[in-house]
């Protein structure tokens, strides 16, 4: 983080205000071997998770941002979402306790007379979107959290190295 807990801010910001510095750019990073496949949804995620699993994972693939080791942190940040949506959905959308039929309520209605401190849901729900918010930085997935990667060049094809080599010869 930088200096005095401010926030990274995201390359063309940085280029509009005229303080980007090519120095201060990430350079190549070690990267350990892109997944071949897209794996499915690990066991025990709620709907909200596993719905954010495909989608993350078929983007992170394709932009080639995502290994065998990081699944385990895919699999934490699908998690902690799951968790915001099911506690967002206990405050927003909860069953009646006698038809058992579910109804909207606003978060007014919600708090009625309730300290939102206190609220087993609300806590939930907050701790669970600061979760998923660190992890999708992580993964580069916000704008500022973008100019941490760097991306290789897509390799061209025909150009293999040993190829050159041997047609020099």
């Amino acid at each position: 983080m930088p200096r005095g807990g401010q926030n990274r801010k995201p390359r063309q910001t940085k280029i509009i205000q005229g303080n980007f510095r090519k120095d201060r750019n990430p350079g190549n990073e070690p990267a350990p071997p892109v997944l071949l496949s897209i794996p499915k949804p690990p066991a025990g995620m709620n709907r909200w998770a596993r719905k954010l699993w495909k989608e993350l994972i078929k983007e992170l693939k394709e932009q080639q941002l995502v290994t065998s080791i990081d699944l385990a942190s895919l699999e934490l940040c699908c998690d902690a979402y799951g968790m915001y949506r099911e506690a967002k959905d206990a405050i927003f959308h909860p069953r009646d306790a006698k038809t058992g039929k579910r109804f909207r309520r606003t978060l007014a209605q919600y708090l009625l007379g309730r300290n939102s401190q206190t609220m087993p849901e609300m806590t939930t729900m907050k701790s669970g979107w600061q979760l998923y918010k660190n992890y999708l930085a992580e993964f580069g997935l916000s704008p500022a959290s973008r100019n941490r990667i760097h991306v290789p060049e897509p390799k061209e094809p025909g150009l293999d190295p040993m190829e050159k080599l041997l047609n020099e010869v």
